[in-house]
């Protein structure tokens, strides 16, 4: 049984979920200081925080975020590295997709090229329409290619940075 719980000021709860995102994802260790500015703003007006609950106890957080109406960006999605692989994050994107579809016709989710799980997961899930694309010029080479994907007949690199 997976649920979501929206964040009630769990602050100490919440900044150690935080804390274990950036360190599973991008390798950066955070101070608390840095955890609360995440904290704060995914809180903030136009956000809502909850945490991921499995079986009673809290296995990760999703975030979801509004750019410019009610929230319905899946933001960020988090299930601790000793949770993983168990169907949690897929059960808790959908009861996120059941409070977006409450108020808007669609969800909307962004994942870097680079993250192919993601962007696979994401499409299992339903998640079927292009609707934006990020296009970033490098100066200088500080990534590795990874591979390389055709858009509209164009070519793109895919880095791992």
């Amino acid at each position: 049984m997976v649920s979501l719980s929206l964040y009630q000021g769990e602050e100490e709860k919440a900044l150690e979920l935080i804390k274990a995102f950036w360190g599973a994802h991008n390798q950066v260790s955070q101070s608390d200081e840095e955890a609360r500015r995440d904290l704060l703003a995914w809180t903030s007006p136009g956000n809502r925080f909850y945490f991921i609950i499995h079986g009673g106890r809290t296995v990760g957080f999703l975030h979801l975020g509004s750019r410019g109406a009610d929230p319905d960006w899946l933001e960020d999605i988090f299930v601790l590295p000793d949770w993983q692989g168990r169907g949690i994050g897929s059960l808790a994107v959908g009861l996120a997709e059941a409070i977006v579809r409450e108020y808007s016709p669609c969800i909307y989710v962004e994942a870097a090229a680079r993250n192919e799980a993601a962007i696979r997961l994401y499409r299992k899930l339903g998640f079927d329409c292009l609707n934006t694309v990020t296009l970033r010029k490098d100066f200088e080479r500080f990534s590795e290619t990874k591979g390389n994907e055709k858009l509209f007949g164009l070519d793109f690199e895919i880095k791992d940075k």
